[in-house]
């Protein structure tokens, strides 16, 4: 897998990350909870599992010849994600309801969430479907 990795911190973190890939490129972004400066655990549980099957199926040799730009974007913390006016769930390219939610940008209908999202499996197929 030709993979590009980028992180975002937060909505125009997200944004800027997004301008600097440019059009015409396939992103696939990982919506996932902040992680805490100190211990550098995320407050979201299912976030950090489905982080792990992510990383192992995008470590996976069997997934070659797939280009992609990847971001792990964090939402911030419970309260930023749970007010319901961050831009993550009010953009219409977005509509995000949930996280974790691995989203292919540019074609909300394709999106992974739980449970679908800790299985590696369909993470895989997501990533190989074109």
């Amino acid at each position: 897998m030709s993979l590009k990795h980028y992180t975002a911190q937060g909505y125009e973190a997200f944004q800027e990350t997004l301008k600097s890939i440019g059009k015409g490129q396939r992103v696939v972004a990982l919506f996932t909870g902040s992680k805490s400066l100190t211990t550098g655990e995320s407050w979201c549980s299912r976030c950090a599992i489905a982080e792990l099957v992510i990383d192992e199926v995008i470590k996976g040799a069997d997934v070659a010849g797939i280009d992609v730009h990847f971001v792990t974007v964090f939402v911030g913390n419970r309260e930023v994600w749970r007010d319901p006016s961050v831009g993550f769930r009010t953009d219409p390219a977005l509509k995000l309801s949930c996280i974790p939610t691995l989203l292919e940008i540019g074609n909300k209908s394709k999106r992974l969430t739980p449970p679908d999202i800790y299985q590696a499996q369909r993470v895989k197929y997501y990533f190989t479907e074109e």
